[in-house]
């Protein structure tokens, strides 16, 4: 669990690539991040042509030199940058944290919670400044995987993006499963209650189900009343009452996410309202509705942070080469309002990559589809204190996979200090609201992204003007990944 593979590994590379602030030292980063680009795209060339055995041999001996070649180009570059830079290894260095070194890098009013689920029981682990515990739950990894698949089942509701006329939560509407986020809430977190008593801000580190169950929906005290009836969810005692979270891939990624100081960048980039009418007929976006409320949602976010309009591209402003080609160097916040596609198996054994959906050229232009994809994603040159994923499933991921192959962690190898991600199909007006408010909240208090996301779901699940805002299906559609301390423009 300590070892920080897939996004804990990126969160590191972003994190050096920001500490990295002599120019020289920040090419030659570069220079070698985009020599273990190849390096590894290579690798993935070749193991596909040695799979399809004697037809591909040639091809197969001429991409290994390549190899080879790019091998000891990156570890070239790799030993320039250890020389110039120490703290480099010190950064990515996937090598275990001891007890006292993660209680250095806690801030006051700050925990970290290690949940580890086995088929001998479930371990847990909490720590702060001043204390360290851990406990054992007879709950094993299959009754963690069917609580959190109960769970699951009353938090991915039938909406997401364009869907902002659902139907509004009743007492016959879809209920939620609150004994079993008890349940759940006192094997695991109630006995972990008096290390954290006085944490506001909670780092957690999960693996596997749980991940999809934000820790905030799990409740402290026996539920009353239907689970149906607005009134009695808005009365119940949640978790997200007690703690802020902020989510991360490894016990290392502190590290990493420590050393990432805040920037001083003021600067706003928004992409949003992608016009899916343009894509080939056929193709998977086409079927895509078109995005109108994401307009407001950016231009929202442009006001709270005092940008100019000129800030928000949108519709056929809204392009892959618009992002590329956009100085991002500069935006504290980058955020993109749009549909997410998830990775998918096209062919046996040919993974499409996740993407967030853009307005494609009138004429395809190279590589330009309209889609930017993870890897295109971890190509960018951020130095963001916030990276804002207002699409649906931006948090999922995969914790087996190897390299950069998911959204979230693409934008961390980017350089995003935080980003804040929706958990699942995420209706339009209930993102608008949510990250807004949140950017709101963080600017008007100078307070950290967790603790701002947490405010504004609360305040949502408090507001009677709509039912549907008590379910956790609304109020709990973002999370927060990497240094949910980190304050927008280092404010």
């Amino acid at each position: 669990m300590a070892s920080a593979p897939g996004a804990g590994v990126a969160l590191a590379d972003g994190a050096a690539r920001i500490a990295a602030a002599d120019p020289a030292l920040k090419s030659l980063f570069d220079a070698h991040r985009d020599a273990e680009a190849r390096r590894r795209a290579l690798e993935t060339v070749l193991a596909s042509l040695r799979a399809q055995g004697a037809p591909a041999a040639d091809r197969a001996r001429g991409v290994a030199v390549d190899l080879d070649q790019a091998t000891l180009a990156a570890g070239e570059l790799r030993r320039r940058l250890d020389q110039a830079f120490p703290a480099f290894a010190d950064l990515t260095d996937p090598a275990p944290l001891a007890i006292a070194q993660v209680q250095a890098l806690l801030r006051p009013e700050e925990a970290l919670v290690l949940i580890l689920p086995t088929e001998r029981g479930t371990y847990v682990w909490a720590i702060t400044q001043g204390t360290a515990m851990w406990r054992r739950s007879d709950l094993t990894a299959s009754g963690v995987e069917a609580s959190a698949s109960r769970l699951q089942a009353g938090l991915r509701t039938a909406g997401g993006r364009g869907a902002v006329d659902a139907a509004r939560l009743g007492r016959t509407a879809g209920g939620f499963d609150r004994a079993s986020a008890y349940a759940l809430y006192r094997a695991l977190w109630e006995p972990l209650e008096a290390a954290l008593s006085h944490s506001r801000l909670v780092y957690l580190v999960v693996d596997g189900p749980l991940r999809s169950v934000p820790p905030g929906v799990l409740v402290t005290a026996a539920p009353s009343g239907d689970d149906r009836d607005p009134a009695a969810l808005r009365g119940t005692a949640w978790l997200e009452r007690r703690h802020a979270f902020a989510l991360l891939p490894a016990v290392v990624s502190l590290k990493a996410a420590r050393r990432a100081d805040a920037s001083n960048s003021r600067g706003f980039a928004g992409f949003g309202d992608a016009d899916t009418r343009t894509y080939p007929e056929g193709s998977q976006p086409k079927s895509l509705a078109q995005l109108p409320g994401t307009r407001r949602e950016l231009d929202g976010l442009a006001h709270a942070l005092r940008s100019p309009r000129r800030a928000v591209r949108l519709g056929t402003g809204a392009t892959e080469a618009a992002v590329r080609s956009a100085d991002l160097s500069g935006a504290s916040v980058v955020a993109f309002a749009t549909h997410a596609l998830p990775a998918r198996e096209e062919t046996p054994g040919v993974v499409r990559e996740p993407a967030l959906v853009l307005t494609p050229p009138l004429r395809p232009e190279g590589d330009d589809d309209g889609l930017l994809t993870a890897s295109d994603a971890a190509r960018l040159r951020l130095n963001a204190d916030l990276v804002i994923l207002s699409a649906c499933d931006t948090g999922l991921d995969d914790p087996n996979a190897q390299g950069v192959n998911s959204l979230s962690r693409a934008f961390l190898y980017a350089g995003a200090r935080a980003l804040m991600v929706s958990n699942w199909r995420i209706r339009d007006d209930v993102a608008e609201r949510l990250s807004v408010r949140a950017v709101i909240l963080a600017r008007r208090n100078r307070q950290g992204v967790a603790y701002a996301l947490q405010r504004a779901a609360l305040e949502m699940m408090e507001d009677r003007s709509d039912p549907s805002f008590a379910h956790p299906s609304q109020w709990s559609s973002f999370s927060v990944i990497g240094d949910g301390a980190v304050r927008i423009g280092g404010g």
